[in-house]
């Protein structure tokens, strides 16, 4: 091993046992690119250990420089996008959930960890660490449901992940005590057995996991581990019954359901995408009956689930498909896919991407804003200026300074869509293009080789099958997410109008339409 490379993994393991000695030290590496890179790094850890916003600026601009000038390299990008994360943790400019540097910061972290995570050059362990502060990085904007999905993806890529393991029994616990503490609000969000349950296996995964926490980590948090491990091992096992119909064990292997950790009594009832606005505060102004907002809910649920089936049943290839093929087709020579099937996979995708502007139209609607029912998922949260900049409508700024956590994730939502080249591609851009495609011009897929094609008119997207298919999982996975969230949103604003009235403030129950319509024995 060189003199540099002793030196650097000499301050590597300081700066995990003494931060403090590891950053007065730091000098003594030189200015190549390693030594650069994993002086930076340690500037990054060591001041985010001691809260150190000047310190962790100066790595974030040191790996700014350098990814300038390298090769697209998945580790510096992962230790940048870390970077990012731990200046807006530290408040960097003014905070804000919403706007300001902070907000900025986590913008950009987002766009770097998922160029590490989907990167082929990215080694497996870095992508699901990747993956982990992706998931670190939604939980702290309040999108907790993306948060518990990213947590779970990086331990199915790499299971020894004992970090994501314990961020993932770290949320759900606090999901427990949210749950016990208040049942009414939060009954139809998930069912508090079977997330106990996942609670406990997960405590022994991270036990089996121990060195791989210590070797992503390091020391700090070893405490906190074992005692979540001992809570864990306390949990008497509830083991729940195999899911035998394909259909809903695919709900199941790939968390879809309206309702969080079910469990297998409630998939054999068929009864499984129960969440529900708990209450909604009156006026004597409001209009008679239900309150519209119900309606509006439940056709999001409807048209979520019709798409998470649709999805379901174009990997059906057997004679029992629901889709039957009455049409010939010329064939264009490019190992392009026609049919049926493949207009319902597309249509898949639009649906579950279409529920966003479902819920902006009602979120709209519950805020009284002006011309509610013409609202979009991008036109809700404001408009841009002269100038460039954008100014959020009023509604929105009011609910959004409240604190809403459900509005402050959809927000966050309409921010990774963005196409604008000042701050890049947002994470969530491609949904948002794929629909579009397929809403406006001519989606094609292919089942064959990387597509090289180009469309001379612009006006077919020519798209490999099993991208897409991943895709439109994630855009049922953002559905189910925005809805949630959605959800959360309400049920925050109605907290605050309940403490905020002085005068009589009346609960509205509202029956089960399955009751009313006599469908259950």
């Amino acid at each position: 091993m060189s003199k540099k490379a002793q030196m650097i993994e000499e301050l590597t393991t300081l700066a995990d046992e003494n931060p403090s000695a590891a950053l007065a030290r730091v000098s003594e590496l030189g200015e190549s690119p390693a030594e650069a890179f994993a002086a930076a790094a340690i500037l990054i850890d060591c001041g985010g250990r001691l809260e150190s916003l000047a310190t962790v600026d100066k790595g974030v601009k040191t790996l700014e420089a350098l990814r300038k000038n390298a090769k697209p390299d998945p580790g510096l990008t992962y230790n940048l996008a870390n970077g990012l994360q731990s200046r807006a943790r530290l408040t960097y400019g003014p905070s804000s959930p919403f706007c300001g540097q902070s907000f900025e910061d986590h913008f950009q972290a987002r766009i770097l960890f998922g160029q590490a995570a989907r990167s082929k050059d990215t080694p497996i362990d870095l992508a699901s660490q990747a993956l982990t502060n992706m998931g670190t990085l939604l939980q702290d904007t309040s999108r907790w449901i993306e948060a518990l999905d990213y947590f779970r993806s990086a331990q199915r890529i790499y299971p020894k992940n004992a970090v994501a393991t314990l961020k993932e029994m770290t949320l759900l616990q606090q999901l427990a005590q949210l749950f016990q503490s208040e049942p009414d609000t939060y009954q139809t969000y998930g069912h508090l057995p079977t997330l106990t349950e996942r609670f406990r296996a997960l405590g022994g995964y991270a036990e089996q996991n121990f060195d791989t926490f210590v070797a992503f980590s390091g020391n700090t948090g070893v405490p906190y581990l074992q005692k979540q491990i001992e809570i864990a091992g306390s949990i008497p096992p509830n083991p729940q019954e195999t899911i035998e119909k394909p259909y809903l064990r695919f709900i199941s292997e790939n968390d879809l359901a309206l309702y969080l950790y079910c469990s297998s009594a409630s998939y054999a009832s068929g009864l499984f995408d129960v969440l529900t606005i708990p209450k909604i505060t009156r006026t004597f102004e409001d209009e008679d009956g239900v309150p519209e907002i119900y309606a509006m809910l439940n056709v999001m649920k409807a048209d979520f689930a019709f798409a998470r089936q649709v999805f379901f049943e174009t990997h059906e290839f057997d004679i029992d498909t629901p889709y039957l093929e009455t049409t010939t087709h010329a064939d264009t020579l490019d190992y392009s896919l026609y049919g049926v099937r493949y207009s319902a996979l597309t249509s898949a995708q639009r649906i579950a991407f279409d529920i966003l502007d479902k819920i902006a139209v009602a979120i709209a609607c519950y805020l009284r804003m002006p011309k509610a029912h013409k609202v979009s998922f991008a036109g809700l949260w404001g408009r841009q200026e002269k100038g460039g900049a954008f100014r959020l409508h009023k509604e929105i700024a009011q609910c959004l300074a409240t604190g809403n956590f459900g509005l402050v994730a959809l927000h966050n939502i309409f921010h990774d869509m963005s196409n604008d080249h000042s701050r890049g591609l947002g994470i969530l851009e491609a949904h948002k293009s794929y629909r579009n495609a397929s809403t406006h011009r001519f989606t094609v897929l292919h089942d064959f080789g990387k597509l090289e094609r180009k469309s001379p008119s612009l006006a077919v997207d020519h798209q490999d099958i099993t991208e897409f298919e991943r895709l439109t999982l994630d855009s049922l996975k953002l559905a189910r997410s925005a809805i949630f969230y959605f959800v959360d949103t309400i049920v925050f604003a109605e907290a605050i109008k309940s403490r905020r009235d002085d005068g009589i403030v009346v609960s509205m129950p509202v029956p089960d339409h399955g009751y009313i319509r006599g469908q259950y024995d």
